[in-house]
């Protein structure tokens, strides 16, 4: 780490700690943190953004981030932000973005890694097939792959495809190697276990998506003991032709973020296999739900496309 990044390591540090004696208090100063460091490389919509979600105790971003302080160990929580923030530059995001610095062209600002190639599932519309790194599983292979990619300014690995956690120890030493990168895991929840919850919690960078289709009732249990290890994660749900409607729900999601997850992938593909995926209309009207759903909930949901977005379709969308 630079001198310049120590400093602001340090800075940071010391605005966490301040925020976790009050987080109802001190939230709003975070910001301080954030107009000091990012200065005019945040572009002002997005300051303004950062403004209202650290000030607003009712918006869904405020109460997200509030939440990370009663449930997420603070040790994990100051290795998030860090290598968020600090190494990953995530502040810097919205202007290299509005550069066109974070196009194809460029280096990535997160890499999907699928060991368990090559794979013979062969799921229609998965993008790992098509943009991820098909690195063996064996340690020294991976590592070769994260060294090449951490030059040119990637921190943020998704570990795809597969049973990437069956193999907890070359994973986990991946992570407590590479510990100023941030990973994360699509997992079933049979992996999750206390002898690997305590590994997550030793290295504090990396998160588990737990599988929920997989097995509903073990995904409860894993999700369970993640939060009683006060470890961030979060839940990967398959969308189906015959589940669509119910997942994108108030009460789905309301179910989700009582589990203790803090994001939700949904996987329109869907991506590991499985029954038929949505129609296009039925993925028009799914795209929109969450889309309201991220103004009014407090959790984070990502979606991915099988074909083109819903806003080159007939019927609309955004």
């Amino acid at each position: 780490m630079s001198i310049p990044a120590r400093l602001k390591a340090f800075g940071m540090a010391r605005a966490l700690d301040y925020l976790e004696r009050d987080p109802d208090a001190n939230l709003p100063r975070l910001m301080e943190w954030v107009d000091r460091y990012a200065g005019e490389r945040l572009p002002l919509p997005y300051r303004d953004l950062f403004h209202q979600v650290m000030t607003d105790p009712d918006n869904n971003w405020h109460r997200l981030i509030r939440s990370m302080y009663t449930d997420i160990d603070n040790r994990v929580l100051k290795k998030i932000f860090e290598n968020f923030v600090i190494h990953g530059e995530v502040l810097d995001w919205p202007a290299k973005k509005e550069q066109g610095l974070l196009n194809q062209d460029q280096s990535p600002w997160s890499v999907i890694i699928s060991p368990s190639f090559p794979c013979n599932m062969d799921c229609t519309g998965c993008g790992a097939s098509i943009f991820g790194v098909r690195p063996s599983m064996e340690f020294d292979s991976l590592d070769q792959e994260l060294e090449a990619r951490k030059v040119r300014g990637c921190h943020l690995f998704i570990f795809s495809a597969g049973n990437p956690l069956s193999q907890q120890e070359e994973i986990i030493a991946l992570c407590n190697k590479h510990s100023d990168c941030v990973f994360a895991a699509f997992t079933p929840p049979g992996d999750i276990t206390p002898s690997l919850c305590a590994d997550l919690l030793r290295v504090g960078n990396l998160f588990p998506a737990i599988q929920v289709d997989v097995d509903p009732v073990d995904a409860q249990r894993a999700s369970d003991l993640l939060k009683s290890y006060k470890l961030p994660f979060g839940v990967a749900c398959r969308c189906t032709a015959d589940n669509w409607e119910r997942v994108a729900t108030e009460e789905y999601y309301d179910r989700v973020i009582d589990s203790g997850a803090k994001f939700c992938w949904f996987f329109t593909c869907p991506a590991y296999g499985g029954p038929a995926s949505p129609s296009q209309e039925q993925l028009v009207d799914l795209h929109r739900r969450i889309q309201a759903f991220r103004k009014t909930k407090p959790l984070l949901t990502l979606d991915f496309w099988d074909g083109p977005s819903p806003s080159a379709a007939p019927q609309g969308g955004s």
